[in-house]
């Protein structure tokens, strides 16, 4: 098998539109062709580009599969693009909403943000005007994610208001839908170093 028949294989069995990542298909092809050096697969991948036009280059490490239609070709549907960069790498969360779009969203606040907040392992990377990339206290793993979410909650480095009459019922709620742990919140709490964080943990198990 050549490095264009493995490439092609992969961009084939993905989706329209959704962002396609020139790491994973190294990381495809290497595991058909042991020996294959990585500059060797990117020359390949430009190569590829330039015989299909319904492959479009994003930008640099990104590619995308279009449609061509009567207005022109579709365009890279941007949502997945940003799960794919900043949320998830294969299997293993690496990010998470956070900030006032994320507190708008459990009914915190009525505060509607234009951006979106963004807790990653990629926060020193450049995104777009309306999504704000933030570094997270700890590396973000599946098990923690949802602890920092919440954490990040209670310690509202950004100051938004919480309207909400019923915060404290909102906040229970995320504890018993997540099933998170007390113990592991109060553990994960040390990487924040805010009175705010460990007060909000003792009043809501207290008010258990």
């Amino acid at each position: 098998m050549t490095i264009l028949e493995c490439i092609d294989g992969y961009v084939k069995g993905i989706q329209t539109g959704i962002a396609i990542l020139t790491d994973d298909i190294y990381d495809y092809v290497a595991a058909r062709i042991p020996e294959v050096q990585r500059n060797a697969v990117n020359t390949n991948i430009a190569r590829y580009a330039k015989a299909h036009p319904c492959f479009v280059r994003y930008q640099k490490g990104i590619y995308y599969l279009a449609k061509m239609t009567p207005f022109g070709r579709t365009k890279i549907k941007y949502s997945e693009l940003i799960r794919r960069k900043y949320l998830v790498d294969g299997d293993r969360i690496i990010g998470y909403e956070t900030g006032p779009s994320y507190m708008n969203k459990l009914g915190l606040t009525t505060q509607m943000s234009s951006q979106i907040y963004l807790a990653t392992e990629h926060a020193s990377e450049t995104e777009g005007e309306d999504v704000v990339l933030v570094k997270p206290v700890t590396r973000i793993d599946n098990g923690n994610y949802r602890y920092l979410q919440f954490l990040d909650v209670l310690d509202n480095r950004m100051k938004v208001h919480i309207e909400a009459e019923n915060y404290r019922d909102i906040l229970r709620e995320y504890i018993d839908t997540h099933k998170l742990n007390y113990e592991k919140l109060m553990y994960y709490a040390r990487f924040y170093r805010s009175n705010n964080v460990y007060r909000g943990i003792a009043e809501l198990a207290r008010s258990i």
